[in-house]
C-alpha cells in the first residue's frame, strides 16, 4: 500500500511540475474521436460495400486501432519528449546550472511516457468499445448487418459523451457540446455514404 501511495504522490507532484494534465485531456479526446471516426468510416464502408462479415470488420478495426494505438505511442512520446528537453534545456541556459538529476527533469521525462499512453490508449480503446456488437455477433447473439448498425448508434452516443466532456471542461451547455460532437460524426457518416454509392 505504501508503495501505491508514494507513486500517486509522485503522479500528482509530476503533474503539477509539467502541467501535463491539460494535454493529456486534449489528446485523449481528440484520439477517442479519431478511434471512433476511424470506426465509423470502416463500417460504414463495409455496409455500403454488402461486407457483411464479421471477422473482416474485426480484422480491418482491430488492425486499424492497433496502428493508431502504436502510432499514439510513439508519436506522442518522441514529440513530447523533444519539447520538454527543449524547456529543459532552456531553463539550463538561463540558470546557467545542469538539471539532470533534478525533480524537473524526472517530471519531464514522467509527462512524456504519460502523454504517450494516453495518446495510445485513446483511439484503441474507442475504436475496441465502437466494435463490441461486432463481437457480438460472433457468438450468434444479434446479426452481423444488426451489430454493425448498433456499432454506428454506439459511436455517436461516444461522440456525444466527448463533447459533453469537453463541455464540462470549457464550462459550456454540456448538450450543445454533445451535439457538436455528434454532428461532426454525422457529417463524417454523411460524406461516406455519399462517396460510397
Amino acid at each position: 500500500m505504501g508503495k501505491i501511495d508514494n507513486l500517486r504522490r509522485k503522479f500528482k507532484r509530476y503533474s503539477e511540475i509539467t502541467q501535463v494534465d491539460e494535454i493529456a485531456r486534449r489528446l485523449f479526446v481528440m484520439n477517442a474521436f479519431d478511434g471512433c471516426l476511424t470506426i465509423l468510416g470502416i463500417l460504414v464502408g463495409a455496409y455500403v460495400a454488402g461486407v457483411f462479415e464479421a471477422r473482416i470488420i474485426i480484422g480491418v478495426g482491430f488492425g486499424s486501432s492497433i496502428a493508431m494505438g502504436m502510432s499514439g505511442l510513439f508519436g506522442a512520446y518522441m514529440a513530447e519528449a523533444a519539447e520538454r528537453k527543449k524547456k529543459v534545456q532552456e531553463l539550463e541556459q538561463s540558470l546557467l546550472t545542469n538539471l539532470e538529476d533534478s525533480i524537473i527533469v524526472k517530471a519531464s521525462r514522467f509527462s512524456s511516457i504519460y502523454v504517450a499512453i494516453i495518446d495510445a490508449l485513446a483511439p484503441f480503446v474507442a475504436a475496441q468499445v465502437s466494435l463490441i456488437p461486432i463481437y457480438l455477433s460472433l457468438f450468434d447473439i444479434c446479426a452481423v448487418r444488426l451489430a454493425m448498425e448498433i456499432s454506428m448508434v454506439l459511436i455517436i452516443a461516444i461522440l456525444f459523451m466527448l463533447g459533453v466532456f469537453l463541455g464540462r471542461i470549457s464550462k459550456d451547455n454540456l448538450i450543445i457540446s454533445g451535439l457538436k460532437m455528434v454532428v461532426a460524426g454525422l457529417i463524417t457518416f454523411a460524406i461516406i455514404l455519399i462517396l460510397g454509392i
